[in-house]
C-alpha cells in the first residue's frame, strides 16, 4: 500500500500539471508544430497544448495575476509583464487563436508564435521547461538558471 502512495506522489507531482483549464471562458485554440524534419517539434507541440490553451484563456479574461503564474521558476516578477500582454493581446483572445510550435534549439527552450485572427496580431514566446513542466518566459531571468 505504501507503494502505491508513493508512486501516485510522484506522478501528481511529476506528471500532473501544476495549471489547467477552467470551465470559462471558453477559447478558440489551435496549437500546430511548424513544418519540420524532426519528429520532437511535433512532441513539443503536444506537451505544450495545455499551456498555451490556459495563457490565451487567462489573457481572455483578463486574468494577469493568473498569467503571473504560468512563469517559469526562474523568472522574477512577472507580474508587470502579464499586464502588460493583457493589456495587449487581452481582447484579441476572444478570437480564434492559432499558436505555431517552432523548431527550439534546444529541448527545454521552444518558442512559440500566437496568432490572434481577430485583429491579426503575432505575440512571439518562450516557453522553458523546467521540474517535468513546461512554463512561460514572463518577467526578468534566466532560462537556463532553473528552479
Amino acid at each position: 500500500m505504501l507503494v502505491v502512495g508513493i508512486t501516485a506522489g510522484v506522478w501528481w507531482n511529476w506528471f500532473h500539471e501544476p495549471y489547467a483549464l477552467a470551465d470559462a471562458p471558453r477559447v478558440d485554440v489551435t496549437v500546430r508544430a511548424e513544418k519540420s524534419t524532426y519528429p520532437d517539434v511535433q512532441e513539443t507541440a503536444e506537451d505544450v497544448d495545455t499551456l498555451v490553451r490556459v495563457y490565451v484563456q487567462r489573457l481572455k479574461a483578463g486574468d494577469a495575476k493568473g498569467i503571473a503564474e504560468l512563469a517559469g521558476p526562474a523568472f522574477k516578477q512577472p507580474g508587470p509583464t502579464a499586464a502588460e500582454y493583457v493589456r495587449e493581446y487581452g481582447r484579441a483572445a476572444g478570437g480564434p487563436v492559432e499558436v505555431t510550435v517552432l523548431e527550439g534549439v534546444v529541448p527545454y527552450f521552444n518558442p512559440v508564435t500566437v496568432t490572434y485572427g481577430r485583429t491579426g496580431q503575432r505575440q512571439e514566446l518562450l516557453l522553458v521547461k523546467d521540474d517535468g513542466h513546461w512554463w512561460m518566459g514572463l518577467g526578468d531571468g534566466d532560462p537556463a538558471a532553473g528552479s
